[in-house]
């Protein structure tokens, strides 16, 4: 028989704390919604539902307290309850990545241009980034121009997030943003081949320390907008970071675009 390969301990926190939130997601929907969408039968989402709100109830709040053959169970439970949440396809990410990479390229442009422009002035000029101003506009330049201002954004958001405080943060949400920070200073020291995931978490680390400062501000706080409470942002970070070993195939929850 197979050994089982243990769920990390981020893991097993990020799964605690998204159950009781997708669960949330598939009340809001509503079940009806989820069956014409789902690919579920009627039977299959009405008997999984009370299996799901069964097991929310009796679950503990320490990772430390459930056995290592319960997390296969737990694993399944959200993989099967982020299949009933999410209806996108891989068309339809591929459309949206497209029109994000157009919405973004004049904010791109500016950024580069506006490191160019301070390099200039030190006495200092990067070849690299005048040559890709200097292109002609075509799909492949687009996506160069970009990635430079990605790569640039990911330099100030790496010294942003060095005043993040997880202070604030339950157990749960602690040990999330904790192995999040890790990941972020192994990948600067061993930087990975894909940065997508990398930039993600940087972005939603960066936009957690704010939301944190925020909410320190009375006047501030009110203005928050709902997307991007802690508990969202922290989801979406868990999201990010174990998505590949849970075998999730999206996102398990609505989360801010940050």
């Amino acid at each position: 028989m197979d050994q089982l390969k243990p769920v990390s301990k981020g893991a097993q926190h990020y799964i605690l704390l998204v159950i009781p939130r997708l669960l949330r997601e598939i009340e809001e929907l509503g079940l009806p919604h989820i069956i014409r969408t789902s690919g579920f039968s009627e039977r299959e989402v009405t008997s999984l539902y009370f299996e799901f709100v069964s097991i929310k109830r009796v679950l503990p709040a320490e990772p430390k307290r459930i056995a290592p053959e319960i997390w296969e169970h737990l694993t399944y439970c959200v993989q099967v309850m982020s299949a009933m949440v999410n209806a996108a396809s891989v068309e339809q990410l591929a459309e949206a990545r497209e029109q994000a990479i157009q919405k973004f390229l004049p904010h791109a442009r500016q950024a580069v241009e506006s490191e160019y422009r301070e390099q200039c002035s030190e006495g200092t000029v990067d070849f690299r980034l005048a040559g890709i101003l200097k292109q002609e506009t075509s799909p492949e330049q687009s996506r160069e121009l970009c990635m430079e201002a990605i790569r640039l954004e990911r330099e100030q958001r790496l010294e942003s997030i060095k005043g993040l405080s997880v202070a604030a943060l339950g157990e749960h949400s602690r040990q999330i943003v904790e192995a999040a920070v890790a990941f972020v200073q192994g990948a600067a020291s061993d930087p990975p081949e894909d940065f997508g995931l990398l930039d993600l978490v940087i972005r939603l680390l960066d936009l957690l320390r704010l939301v944190l400062a925020l909410e320190h501000d009375e006047a501030s706080k009110a203005n928050i907008p709902q997307d991007f409470s802690v508990d969202n942002i922290v989801l979406g970070i868990g999201n990010a970071l174990y998505r590949n070993e849970l075998g999730l195939q999206f996102s398990s929850v609505k989360v801010p675009h940050p």
